[in-house]
């Protein structure tokens, strides 16, 4: 009945839902806007009241262009690829990432574009594929309302709503800057990326426009010509790492993710990479281990509990897995349905078949057609037929739910 890690199926799964932050610095679009966005642009939510997301049309017939820049609070570029969203309504209507000097545009309309970033996505990501009909209101419609939002930990995050209409199809949105959290140790952006000489960051650039092209050799090639002119470039390390991790040399990607965090100890996407694979390769409990120190520089990471919840869970520690994935959970926020379903399996290992058959209905309530929809249906169906032959809450009839074990999680 258990759901939990099969792990051959693991990677591209935990690859689409790593929301994250660490997600987030892996693949950098180098696409700047066709028109520099303005150096003395808004940050933050702008002032005043406006209209619900598509409500009222534009007479825009063309692609729609929203642009802008990221930097940091000193006002110098992010020296790594930053994942930005935007919303409009329930649900993400697309999300990219800015190139190595800040920049971004979102071109609404006019096909998939180089840099589109799953990363803050749901689990059906092609769903947010870059089309004109995802446009509020149809081919016409109007992104009055909508918000371009930017979450990276270790940085408060940023909302900035649209209030404007675009001007011939281009709407510049100027500059967006983030801020430190104060107290956080961890952060997605490394310091060692604002020390890179030149050379090397030009090949880190070259190496992302390869992966965005699915060059993952010339990829290599690059990031290696990067290390070898910065040792300490971390982020190159982890891109590395996961290139390694993709054509399954997981020594290799082993090493390198641990070279990252070598370099940079603070600089938390390498440590999620490698907490990711030591779960693949059902090393439990490193990457529980992995997972805490992770936690430990930035809690608020809702993946890293959520590893951690896995690897908890195979190595029988119920109670742990439960408490991490009440974390993960708290911090999801609805981009991670998942750990609804491997709640649901802790509370049938607990034979605490009402918690289990709450969690299986948030499951669905999020991902009605979810990976693990189908049995998630099935499962409930058996847990209230038992429910209603006894004439009061599930009970040990419910022992007989037997699902075969989907491609996500193993006991």
């Amino acid at each position: 009945m258990n759901r939990f890690l099969s792990v051959s199926s693991t990677l591209g799964l935990l690859t689409i839902l790593t929301v994250l932050p660490s997600r987030g610095q892996a693949q950098g679009g180098s696409q700047r806007p066709s028109q520099p966005a303005p150096s003395g642009g808004t940050s933050g939510r702008q002032p005043g009241t406006t209209p619900p997301p598509g409500r009222g049309l534009d007479q825009t017939q063309g692609p729609v262009y929203v642009s802008g820049r990221i930097v940091m609070e000193t006002g110098k570029p992010t020296p790594e690829p930053v994942s930005i969203e935007l919303n409009c309504g329930m649900r993400p209507l697309q999300a990219i990432h800015t190139d190595l000097g800040g920049y971004f545009t979102f071109s609404l309309g006019s096909g998939v574009q180089s840099n589109m970033d799953f990363s803050a996505s749901n689990e059906n990501p092609m769903a947010q594929a870059n089309s004109r009909q995802n446009l509020p209101g149809g081919a016409g419609g109007s992104l009055t309302g909508c918000e371009l939002r930017v979450s990276v930990p270790g940085y408060h995050p940023l909302t900035y709503t649209l209030s404007q209409h675009p001007d011939m199809g281009r709407m510049e949105v100027g500059t967006l800057r983030l801020q430190r959290i104060a107290g956080i140790e961890g952060s997605a952006i490394s310091v060692t990326s604002l020390l890179v000489p030149g050379n090397a960051r030009k090949e880190y650039e070259k190496a992302l426009k390869e992966v965005r092209g699915n060059h993952p050799d010339a990829a290599r090639q690059h990031l290696e010509k990067a290390i070898a002119g910065y040792e300490k470039y971390a982020a190159a390390w982890n891109e590395l790492g996961r290139i390694f991790n993709a054509s399954h040399s997981t020594d290799k990607a082993r090493e390198a993710f641990q070279k990252a965090i070598a370099a940079d100890p603070q600089y938390t996407p390498p440590y999620l990479s490698l907490a990711t694979l030591e779960l693949e390769s059902r090393n439990y409990q490193s990457a529980v281990e992995t997972a805490t120190k992770l936690l430990e520089l930035d809690s608020s990471i809702s993946f890293a509990s959520f590893v951690q919840a896995v690897g908890d869970f195979n190595l029988n520690r119920l109670d742990e897995a439960e408490k991490s994935a009440r974390q993960a959970e708290k911090g999801a926020q609805g981009n991670l349905p998942q750990v609804h379903a491997l709640l649901a399996d802790i509370f049938l290992q607990k034979q605490d078949y009402p918690h289990a058959a709450s969690q299986m209905r948030t499951y669905l309530q999020e991902s009605p057609n979810g990976p693990f929809a189908e049995q998630m249906r099935k499962d409930l169906e058996q847990i209230q037929k038992a429910a209603s032959n006894k004439g009061n809450e599930p009970g040990p009839e419910a022992e007989q739910i037997q699902p075969p074990a989907p491609p996500m999680f193993t006991h």
